[in-house]
């Protein structure tokens, strides 16, 4: 299962590219939002988007910091008062050479990866593809599942930064 930490991380960072790019299109044509993301269907985000870029990019990050590239590292063995490389030496000395080949340090949230884990945010990619699918969907439920990301990031913002303006206001026009 996923870490609950790294779920909110890439959602996080999903909501928040999403949220941006509606914000620029809605500020730059002086439109409203659901016009913005209207006009966000169009553009080269959203085709990138609804191929599942931002999934397979944390995905090939991931997979390019497998511990078994570490197995002969000098750094394995080397004194360190850095908490960060203490907690890798400790995973890079306790786990044998197969699990270290099937094991994934995600440096953002400092959490560890299966391979079963990387296969399960594949399908979490795959689902996102599909909702954001014009042939599995119609216009009006992709239109909400990108407010849904919209949403989720003013929320996250309101939370961090409560007295920023938000471009989009979301929040408030469903009060």
């Amino acid at each position: 299962m996923i870490p609950q930490k790294v779920k909110d991380h890439i959602e996080e960072y999903i909501s928040q590219e999403v949220y941006v790019q509606i914000a620029i299109i809605k500020g730059k044509e002086k439109v409203s939002t659901e016009t913005a993301i209207d006009k966000y269907f169009n553009t080269n985000h959203f085709k990138d988007f609804s191929e599942g870029k931002p999934y397979f990019h944390f995905i090939d990050g991931l997979r390019d910091k497998c511990l078994g590239k570490l197995k002969n590292s000098p750094m394995r063995d080397k004194k360190t008062e850095d908490e960060t490389i203490k907690l890798l030496q400790k995973k890079l000395n306790d786990l044998n050479d197969d699990e270290l080949d099937d094991t994934y340090w995600e440096i953002e949230t400092g959490e560890f990866f299966s391979g079963e884990q990387i296969k399960e945010l594949e399908i979490n990619c795959s689902e996102l593809i599909k909702e954001l699918n014009f042939s599995n969907k119609n216009k009006k439920e992709i239109q909400k599942t990108i407010m849904s990301f919209c949403e989720n990031y003013e929320k996250l913002c309101k939370k961090k930064y409560p007295e920023a303006p938000l471009p989009l206001e979301i929040l408030d026009s469903v009060n």
